[in-house]
């Protein structure tokens, strides 16, 4: 497999949610006012290939290959917990693109917007379902 070695293991896991409300409000939150001009060519739509792409690509140099998806579930505590989680992650590039009071109108429709899609449950806690693709590909022998 390229530069593995002979029996060469390669193991991957790779967040899969931007489909979910979580990153696809990104967007919405992105086009929705007067920062739009940045803050849309900043948001990264699907950094991740669906995971057939993964196939194509690995099948003809592996041994074995198993490529599978899982959603964990996050049971978050706090006020709109979703945004604190996305904020160092997903949101990162948008927000490094604002400042000042775009930014600030940035997160406030974010911030609506996550609040409608991941509401707390009765108990206070909020829960942020999180697709993680893995890839294991095993090189000839």
């Amino acid at each position: 497999m390229g530069m593995l070695a002979p029996g060469g293991v390669l193991a991957v896991q790779m967040p899969h949610n931007h489909a979910a409300p979580s990153h696809a409000l990104m967007g919405v939150a992105a086009a929705a006012g007067p920062w739009r001009d940045r803050a849309v060519p900043a948001d990264r739509k699907d950094p991740i290939a669906d995971p057939a792409f993964y196939y194509d690509v690995l099948a003809p140099l592996s041994a074995r290959l198993e490529i599978w998806e899982t959603e964990y579930l996050q049971v978050l505590d706090g006020d709109n917990p979703v945004v604190e989680y996305t904020r160092s992650t997903g949101l990162r590039p948008i927000t490094d693109a604002l400042e000042g009071d775009d930014l600030d109108g940035f997160m406030a429709e974010y911030r609506r917007l996550i609040a409608e899609a991941y509401p707390p449950r009765a108990d206070g806690k909020t829960l942020f379902p999180f697709r993680r693709l893995f890839i294991v590909a095993v090189a000839p022998a």
